[in-house]
């Protein structure tokens, strides 16, 4: 059960949010890092190149992926695309010549494509490598091995889908484009053959190397790929396949939106699918979806439907009537700024295609809150009208997110090694990520956990667009308990053990939370590997942090799915499952430097937050999640103050929208605004937190629509109030609504 704080109606059922998971820290970043080779002993340089026949000798990597299990005989078994990524990982880092297979990412950018055409595209490696042959006690001199011609030959031949999902499981097209065969051997097969695991069999694919297959319930398949070689030689390859759903409903349109104003020379662009009510009248009452932080930007239509239709929200949505208008970024890991100027623009042809006597809404998931919090204030401040009646910030890190700054470390000292941690690291060091975080690892590491100087930077273009627009209802939700009850773990507890001793490597990768305030150790990392190969070593230690990692907020288990993870070489053990990825104080944006503030126990909340209105967690729940009463308090929230009904029943909430002020806290005066569903009787008034009556700003009747009254900060006798809090109550329509204001004289 959640709660909610509402200056003027108390506590309430919450919800999670209209679109739960938009944001998902995925492991498939689209711009996948290049492989980085650890330092070489000398004798390595003196390598002959032409006596290596395939050009790579796999001896020059720490074998991670198994990768004589996958040699194209029949029956070799199926891999996920995370092994795929680390076998060409390994062979790229192997090769003697720079570019000898092409570049991971540029591989993963030809799949995309494919997969905006509606097709499953599938990767194979087909190439062959070289490995020093072994003598008793293991190989001297690596580069007189190969001098001497002690090589042994191997092969892989490997197959793995680049979108190793699907939401539409009755029809998915594959498709085997040979413009996706890397390797290092230049030959395309003659003939396809597929078994895709739908109960049809072996069955040829098409010219182009396409074929279809029908799946009648969820869950993994095996999918068996046959090549015929020109030659007749025959290579077998197999993967999983996820089928999440059988089928999703297609949108009513998709806009491309380019901002019409770059950021730093750039524009950013999108796509927004336009999914209409049921009565399918055009956009009438539409609510923008933005989406959050996409690391490997991979969601589409049906990945997005597929979180918003938890608890079957978006259709009850498009059964009273509103339009959903989901934003899907190009890149949602680009500067937020140029970003959120893509959803102004969104805003601005929503705003074209509707009547103009309605409004809209917008929800913003994490990343996405603050886009949309930017991309409004920046349209007030530009003199753009919006016409946005509610915003909705769903655990959004106004106040910034966290990654244990000891997994950050983690994830960069490994990435010489591990294809996963390589694309991980590159996430982090996205645009975004560094917006986003408050502790960012740095090159060489830090004394102190401090957050990347574009954060700063984001923060200052926030405050020079006024930080928050002033015409809509502000709502915050955290995923995080408002009690102030934080995870399991304390600060400085380690909460990743990895230490592994073997024959012939050993490795430490140990991770520990921040400390509050002391000084403590949160990353010892050790790559002990064999000859040739330089040793790694480091260990991270940090002062002067707040305890982000274990404070109330909504979680990630980034622990648990390292532990899921099978390492070659001992096991990985999470400690603790999740830690604090958006802390309750971030999420509400509430002014307190107490990451532990019991905000369900204070009285005053709303006085320390630019939000008219917060709902939070009872507990600690995952980031971004949905369930009953999420779904009933979102449909709530949207239809609020709707305005401009028509004669076809189409959704009106006429309630009064606000009142909310602008500046707060503010010296002397601030404006009062508010929308009146209908012309009616007003009494507007300022009262004291002791209730005493301080000023009467307005009695009698007004038309319908929006309007602004300034206080200056005197009372009914003309006297300058004194520096406090205050609250504006609001009687019009029927409706009794209140904000709350801070004098500061």
């Amino acid at each position: 059960m959640c709660y909610t704080v509402d200056v003027n109606r108390g506590s309430h059922p919450t919800w999670p949010l209209l679109v739960a998971a938009l944001l998902a820290l995925a492991v498939t970043p689209a711009f996948a890092a290049q492989p980085r080779r650890p330092a070489l002993d000398p004798a390595i340089r003196f390598i002959d190149r032409a006596r290596v026949p395939s050009g790579i000798l796999y001896d020059l990597v720490l074998p991670l992926s198994g990768i004589e299990r996958f040699d194209g005989s029949p029956g070799s078994p199926a891999l996920d695309l995370g092994t795929w990524k680390q076998i060409h990982y390994e062979l790229s880092r192997a090769a003697l010549d720079a570019g000898a297979l092409p570049a991971q990412g540029e591989t993963l950018r030809r799949g995309r494509e494919a997969a905006r055409a509606g097709w499953i595209p599938v990767a194979i490696i087909d190439a062959r490598y070289d490995r020093v042959v072994l003598r008793d006690g293991g190989p001297v001199d690596i580069a007189a091995a190969v001098r001497e011609g002690r090589l042994r030959a191997g092969r892989v031949f490997a197959a793995a889908p680049l979108d190793e999902t699907t939401f539409s499981g009755e029809r998915v097209r594959f498709r085997f484009d040979p413009a996706l065969v890397v390797g290092n051997l230049e030959r395309m097969p003659a003939r396809i053959e597929v078994d895709p695991g739908d109960g049809g069999g072996w069955r040829p694919a098409a010219p182009g190397g396409l074929l279809e297959a029908r799946y009648r319930s969820r869950g993994d398949r095996e999918v068996r790929l046959r090549c015929i070689m020109p030659g007749g030689e025959v290579l077998e390859a197999g993967f999983v396949f996820h089928v999440a759903a059988l089928a999703t409903p297609a949108p009513h349109d998709t806009m491309h939106v380019t901002a019409s104003v770059p950021w730093n020379g750039e524009y950013g662009e999108g796509d927004a699918y336009v999914y209409l009510a049921d009565s399918l009248a055009g956009l009438q009452n539409p609510v923008i979806v933005v989406e959050g932080f996409d690391i490997d930007n991979s969601m589409g239509w049906e990945e997005l439907y597929d979180l918003l239709a938890q608890e079957n929200l978006i259709e009850r949505a498009r059964a009273e009537g509103f339009d959903l208008v989901v934003l899907d970024f190009a890149d949602a890991t680009d500067y937020i700024q140029r970003n959120a100027l893509v959803v102004a623009e969104l805003v601005g042809q929503v705003q074209a295609a509707i009547p103009p006597s309605r409004d809209l809404a917008l929800i913003g998931a994490s990343m996405g809150g603050l886009a949309g919090r930017y991309a409004l204030a920046w349209m007030e401040t530009a003199g753009s009208g919006h016409r946005v009646r509610t915003f909705i910030s769903f655990d959004a890190p106004h106040r910034g997110a966290d990654i244990p700054l000891g997994l950050q470390y983690w994830v960069s000292f490994f990435s010489v090694e591990s294809a996963e941690a390589a694309e991980l690291l590159a996430g982090l060091d996205s645009p975004a990520a560094r917006q986003l975080l408050l502790c960012h690892h740095t090159d060489p590491p830090g004394a102190t956990g401090e957050s990347d100087p574009l954060r700063a930077g984001f923060e200052a273009d926030l405050a020079a667009v006024g930080g928050y627009p002033a015409s809509p209802r502000l709502v915050a939700f955290a995923n995080g308990s408002g009690h102030g009850a934080g995870l399991a773990f304390v600060p400085g507890e380690q909460i990743v053990l990895y230490d592994y001793n073997g024959f012939l490597v050993d490795i430490v990768g140990n991770v520990w939370a921040v400390p509050d305030g002391g000084s403590h150790i949160v990353f010892d990392g050790l790559i002990d590997r064999p000859w040739p190969l330089s040793d790694d070593e480091l260990a991270v230690t940090v002062s002067g942090t707040l305890p982000w990692d274990d404070a109330p907020g909504g979680t990630r288990a980034s622990m648990a799915q390292m532990d899921s993870t099978e390492a070659p070489y001992g096991d990985i053990v999470a400690l603790y499952d999740s830690h604090c990825f958006i802390p309750v104080t971030s999420a509400l944006d509430l002014d307190t430097a107490d990451l532990f503030h019991d905000v369900a126990a204070d009285p005053a909340v709303m006085a320390i937050t630019p939000f008219d209105t917060l709902y939070w967690a009872e507990t600690n729940e995952e980031h971004v999640t949905i369930s009953a009463a999420s779904a009933d308090r979102a449909l709530d929230e949207v239809k609020r103050g709707v305005t401009g009904v028509d004669e076809d029943g189409l959704p009106a909430a006429a309630l009064v929208n606000g009142p909310r002020n602008a500046p707060n806290p503010f010296n002397p005066s601030t404006t009062i605004s508010f929308r009146l569903p209908r012309a009616g009787r007003v009494d507007l008034r300022i009262y004291g937190v002791d209730g005493a009556l301080v000023r009467i700003l307005a009695g009698g009747t007004l038309p319908g629509g929006r309007h602004e009254i300034a206080w200056d900060g005197l009372d009914d006798r003309g006297r300058p109030a004194a520096s406090g809090v205050f609250f504006c109550r609001l009687r019009a329509c029927g409706e009794t609504r209140a904000c709350t204001m801070v004098l500061i004289r």
